[in-house]
Parts: structure tokens; C-alpha cells; sequence
């Protein structure tokens, strides 16, 4: 009963470890069951024996696993850094627009905070602007993943921007209400 459990964990765990290599060289979920896991069966049954290869196919690198894992990860990390970001007195919140190949509106915010005597700076979120990209659209946008994460407005001390129209506006502007 004992090796079946480790046989699963290690399984569990190298599966982790793929869908995060896959994660990092930015390709194709399916490169997992397609690729990386007959070319490890192959390695293991040459170099190791055939009855050992049984072992490596418990690892489950299906294009959802790969999809599900990676989200997992995403999201400890996630919340990891709000829970850093929850404990900080303060931090600044750099904010830009960005257009993405179909012509969407996506706002991309970083987070800066002291860490440990260190200040850290983190990717926080990149939401898509569903409206128009005013200083309203983006503060709601901003807003909603605050309320979500129960970050506090007050202990923003700065917003930065790059000043352009879509940030800054003709009449009304990006502000911290």
C-alpha cells in the first residue's frame, strides 16, 4: 500500500514539474501526452528497463492536466503575493493599457511593495477592458480585482501611468476615489 501511495505522489508531483516546464517554454499543452511522455517511456524502457516504464506512464500529462496544473500553480502563486501584498503597510501600483492582435483593450497592473526590507515588484493582473478605456473604465477594472482580493485603496500611496489619453482623459482622469 505504502509504494502505491508514493508511486501516486511522485506521480502527481512530476506531473507538476512537466506542466510547469511546459508553462516556461510557452508551448502547446498537448506537447505533454504528444511528446514529452512517450519520449520519457522511451528513455526509461532503454536506459532503464521495460518493467519501469509502467511507472512513467501513471504520470497523467493529458492537455487538460497540463491546462489544470498550470492554473494551480498560477493561482498559489496568486495568492501567495496578495497574501505579501495584504501584510505590506503600503505600495504603488504601475498600471498601462495595452491593445492586444485583435484590437482588445487589456490592463496590465504591477504591484510595488516593501518585502523583507527589499522592495518587490510583481506582476499583479492583466484584465481585459470590456467598455471604452477611460480613467472610469480603468479604476472599475482596478477596483473589482481589489474588491476580489480585499486589497484596500488606502494603502495605495501611488498610481503611475504613462500619462497617455486612455489613463489621464480630457475631463475625467484615472483617480483613487
Amino acid at each position: 500500500m505504502k509504494s502505491a501511495i508514493t508511486v501516486s505522489e511522485k506521480a502527481l508531483e512530476a506531473s507538476y514539474h512537466v506542466a510547469k516546464l511546459i508553462a516556461r517554454q510557452k508551448k502547446p499543452h498537448t506537447v505533454g501526452k504528444r511528446l514529452i511522455k512517450p519520449a520519457c517511456m522511451e528513455i526509461v524502457r532503454l536506459m532503464i528497463g521495460p518493467n519501469e516504464v509502467k511507472e512513467v506512464n501513471k504520470v497523467s500529462l493529458s492537455a487538460d492536466t497540463v491546462k489544470r496544473r498550470i492554473h494551480d500553480m498560477s493561482s498559489d502563486i496568486l495568492g501567495t503575493l496578495i497574501k505579501k501584498l495584504l501584510s505590506a503597510e503600503k505600495f504603488a501600483l504601475p498600471i498601462d493599457e495595452t491593445t492586444d492582435i485583435k484590437n482588445k483593450a487589456h490592463l496590465i497592473a504591477i504591484v510595488r511593495f516593501v518585502d523583507e526590507d527589499f522592495i518587490k515588484e510583481h506582476y499583479l493582473f492583466c484584465k481585459e477592458v470590456p467598455e471604452r478605456t477611460t480613467g472610469e473604465e480603468i479604476f472599475r477594472v482596478t477596483d473589482d480585482f481589489f474588491k476580489i482580493c480585499n486589497i484596500q485603496w488606502s494603502n495605495c500611496i501611488a498610481v503611475c501611468t504613462d500619462g497617455a489619453t486612455a489613463m489621464a482623459g480630457r475631463k475625467k482622469v484615472l483617480s483613487l476615489v
